[in-house]
C-alpha cells in the first residue's frame, strides 16, 4: 500500500495499481515500436531494396516463431526469476533490436533484427507483465489487466503517428534507432516498478485479506466466480484440461487476424483502399481510441460475465470488421473498419489471460502462459504470410483478409466448448512468496 495525499487527505492506493500504470506504458511503447508500428516500416523497405510482401511478412513470421519458441522458456523463467528482472533484461534486448533495424542491407540482416527484437519484446512483454498482474489480483483481474493493455490502443494514438511524422521527416533508419534509444532510456527504468507478488509486502491480491472473499460471490450474473482465491494447478495438470487447449486455440484464432492487420494494414490502406499517409494516420488514431474504449469495456464486462461468450461475440465482430476494410474502397470505410475492429480487438484481448488466471491459478501462471504461445505463435506465423502471399500473386490483399476473417470466426467454437476445469487432485495451493 501506498500513502497518497488527495485535497488534504491521506488515501491509501493498493500498489497493484501502480503496476497496472507501468504496465500501461510499457505495453504503448512495445505494441507502438515492436508491434503495429513495425508495419510502418514495410512501404520504406519496400520501396529502397524491392523486397515483396511476402519476404517482408516473413520477418514478422519470424518474429513470431521466435516469441513462441522462446514462451515456454520465459514463462519457466518469470516463475524462478520474477517479472522485473526479466522485464529489464528484455528492454535491453528490444531497444538493441531496434537500433540494430537502422544498420540493415540485406533481407537477413532484417531477419537479424527481427529475431532480436522478438526476444526482446517478448521478455519485456505481456507474459511477464500479466504474470505479476495475476498474483496481484484476483476479483478485479480482468479489469487491471485491460487497464494495462489499453497501452496497445495508446500506441496508436501517440506512438504511431510520431513514428509516421519520423519515418517522413528523418526516412526509416534515423527513426529506428531512435525508437530503439527511446525503449532505452524509458522501457528499463519503468520496469523496476514491478514486483512478483503482493505477500511480501504485507498485502494481499486485491488488497483486501482473503477472509474478506465471500462465499456468496460463488455465483455472480451467471457467472463462475473469480474472486475467490483460485486453486493452483501445475503445468500438466493445466494441460491435461480441455480448457488449455480451447482457449489457446481459440486465442490462436483471433491473433491470425491481429498479426496480419498489425503487418499489412498500412500497406492495404494506402496501396489497396489509395489513402494518404495523413488518412492512414487518422485510422490508426482512430482505432487506437476505439481500443481503449474496448479494453476498458473488457475489464468491466468480463468481471462481472462469462468471458467465453463475451469472447465468442468478440471474435465474430473481429472477422466482420476485417470483411469490411478488405472491401473498403473509401476513407468512411476504413474509419468504420477501425472503430468496430478496435472495439472488438480491445475487448478480447485481456480476457484470455485473465481466463487462464480464472481457470489455472498464480503459481505456474508464467510457465502455462508460455506453453500456450506456441500454439498462439502457430497461428499468428500464418496470417502475415497468407496476407502476403494473396497480396503477391493477386495483386491486392482482398482475398487473403476474406479467407482469414472466416478462418477466425470459425475460431469463436473454441470458446462456446470452453469449461472451468475440476480441481486437480491436490489438497493445497502453493503462492509466490517473493
Amino acid at each position: 500500500m501506498i500513502q497518497t495525499s488527495v485535497l488534504g487527505k491521506t488515501r491509501t492506493l493498493f500498489y497493484g495499481w501502480v503496476i497496472v500504470a507501468a504496465g500501461m506504458v510499457l505495453q504503448m511503447l512495445g505494441t507502438g515500436l515492436g508491434g503495429q508500428g513495425l508495419g510502418a516500416f514495410l512501404v520504406p523497405l519496400e520501396k529502397e531494396f524491392g523486397w515483396t510482401k511476402t519476404a517482408l511478412a516473413g520477418g514478422r513470421s519470424l518474429m513470431q516463431l521466435e516469441s513462441g519458441l522462446l514462451g515456454p522458456i520465459e514463462g519457466f523463467l518469470v516463475d524462478w526469476l520474477g517479472p522485473r528482472t526479466i522485464m529489464v533484461i528484455g528492454s535491453v534486448i528490444f531497444g538493441a533490436g531496434l537500433v540494430a533495424m537502422g544498420f540493415i542491407n540485406s533481407l537477413w540482416s532484417y531477419y537479424l533484427a527481427y529475431v532480436i527484437i522478438a526476444v526482446g519484446a517478448s521478455l519485456s512483454g505481456s507474459i511477464a507483465l500479466f504474470v505479476a498482474l495475476n498474483n496481484w489480483f484476483q476479483r478485479k483481474r480482468t479489469l487491471a489487466m485491460a487497464l494495462t493493455q489499453t497501452g496497445n490502443g495508446f500506441a496508436g494514438i501517440f506512438i504511431i503517428p510520431l513514428l509516421l511524422i519520423g519515418l517522413s521527416a528523418f526516412g526509416w533508419r534515423a527513426t529506428a534507432i531512435a525508437s530503439g534509444v527511446l525503449i532505452w532510456v524509458t522501457c528499463i527504468p519503468i520496469a523496476f516498478v514491478v514486483r512478483r507478488a503482493p505477500e511480501p509486502y504485507g498485502t494481499f491480491p486485491d488488497g483486501v485479506p482473503p477472509s474478506s472473499y465471500r462465499s456468496s460471490d460463488a455465483k455472480h450474473n451467471g457467472k463462475e466466480s473469480d474472486s475467490s482465491p483460485a486453486v493452483d494447478f501445475t503445468l500438466k495438470e493445466a494441460m491435461r484440461t480441455r480448457s488449455f487447449w480451447f482457449i489457446s486455440l481459440g486465442h490462436g484464432m483471433a491473433v491470425m487476424i491481429i498479426s496480419a492487420v498489425t503487418v499489412h494494414q498500412f500497406a492495404h490502406a494506402e496501396q489497396g483502399v489509395g489513402l494518404s499517409s495523413s488518412a492512414v494516420g487518422v485510422m490508426v488514431a482512430v482505432l487506437g481510441v476505439a481500443t481503449v474504449v474496448g479494453r476498458i469495456l473488457g475489464g468491466i464486462l468480463g468481471d462481472r460475465n462469462d468471458m467465453r461468450y463475451l469472447a465468442v461475440g468478440c471474435m465474430i465482430g473481429t472477422s466482420i470488421a476485417l470483411v469490411i476494410f478488405a472491401l473498403a474502397t473509401s476513407l468512411w470505410q476504413v474509419i468504420l473498419f477501425a472503430i468496430l475492429y478496435g472495439l472488438f480487438w480491445g475487448m478480447r484481448g485481456p480476457m484470455m489471460s485473465s481466463l487462464r488466471g480464472l481457470y489455472f491459478g498464480r503459481s505456474s501462471f508464467g510457465a502455462i502462459s508460455g506453453v500456450a504461445a506456441i500454439i498462439t505463435t502457430a497461428c499468428s506465423m500464418t496470417g502475415p504470410l497468407i496476407a502476403g502471399y494473396f497480396a503477391d500473386t493477386r495483386g491486392d490483399y482482398v482475398q487473403g483478409f476474406l479467407i482469414l476473417a472466416v478462418v477466425s470466426g470459425l475460431g469463436s467454437i473454441f470458446f462456446i466448448m470452453t469449461k472451468r476445469p475440476a480441481p486437480p487432485a491436490r489438497p493445497t495451493s502453493t503462492v509466490p512468496t517473493s
